[in-house]
């Protein structure tokens, strides 16, 4: 009589808005969930630990014997990057770099999580062998973990995401709420950028893409479960119309919202005017067929607490 093992996968950034919803996800699939944090592990219930540590980081690894690492934990705003861009580099390349060698010595599956702001949205849509071209440091941390994780790992899975939007613990957790917290909070009149196009993309449809990814490559030894994939919402706003939607749903007033048609977005951080991601392979080559959730029903349910 054969015994069934659960397979175990540890998750990096598992406080964040992310990681929470891919934790979750392994959880309620059955599988051996060891989530990592820093600043709020006690919060979580999990497992603290500094990433820039690497005789710390290889300690807890080595312990828990993942089958498969999802590398959530990274500096993902463009803004806070530039604040401290040295440390942000660090964690974004170095941390990936450390997380890459120890999955190849260890025989342990890699995902990490990566962005459509590798591509600098002059010829979108987007595939994946279509050649990276960031506009700012972020995008550039981004692509140079991705180039790591390609030249130490060969059992990886790069996994490119647009916006994401979800649960949060508070507003300020998230691009998408803090706009939210934005319309509700002030009447102060403010321009919203009506260039730049992003497509929201919902957490808990990205945890199901990292679930399935790592099911195809750990359970059915899918060797075609390898390199650069995307995943990406369908429905497209601009920042300006993301405003106009969220306050419609919550019948918060917009006569303060100005609509800004400048060079993109009000910030000296270039961004790319529209990096939409083709999701098509992960449907082609592997068969994952995600039925994304709506962006207006969702992002309803998930503020509908701080109203």
């Amino acid at each position: 009589m054969s015994v069934h093992i659960n397979k175990t996968v540890l998750i990096t950034g598992a406080s964040g808005v992310l990681g929470r919803q891919v934790a979750n996800r392994f959880t309620n699939a059955g599988w051996n969930v060891t989530g990592l944090a820093y600043s709020r592990a006690n919060k979580n219930h999990l497992v603290h630990c500094d990433l820039t540590n690497t005789n710390e980081t290889d300690a807890i690894i080595r312990d828990v014997k993942p089958d498969a690492i999802v590398h959530c934990a990274a500096e993902r705003k463009p803004d806070e990057f530039e604040k401290n861009p040295e440390k942000s580099m660090f964690l974004n390349v170095e941390v990936t770099r450390h997380l890459a060698e120890l999955a190849a010595k260890e025989n342990i599956f890699f995902i990490l999580i990566s962005t459509d702001y590798v591509f600098d949205g002059k010829k979108p849509p987007y595939k994946e062998d279509d050649t990276p071209n960031p506009l700012q440091a972020y995008g550039k941390s981004k692509y140079e973990a991705e180039l790591v994780t390609q030249k130490i790992s060969q059992d990886h899975v790069i996994l490119r995401v647009p916006l994401l939007y979800g649960e949060v613990e508070n507003l300020e957790e998230n691009a998408v709420t803090i706009l939210f917290k934005n319309i509700k909070n002030t009447t102060a009149r403010v321009k919203m950028d009506d260039v730049q196009t992003r497509y929201p993309t919902y957490i808990g449809d990205v945890a199901e893409v990292c679930l399935q990814l790592c099911e195809l490559r750990t359970k059915q030894n899918r060797n075609d479960v390898r390199g650069i994939f995307h995943f990406s919402g369908i429905a497209k706003y601009t920042k300006y119309q993301l405003a106009l939607v969220i306050a419609s749903l919550f019948q918060l007033p917009i006569d303060h919202i100005e609509r800004d048609q400048g060079t993109g977005a009000n910030t000296n951080i270039q961004r790319p005017e529209n990096a939409a991601l083709d999701s098509s392979k992960l449907s082609d080559q592997l068969g994952i067929n995600i039925n994304r959730v709506n962006f207006e029903t969702t992002i309803k349910r998930c503020l509908e607490s701080f109203i």
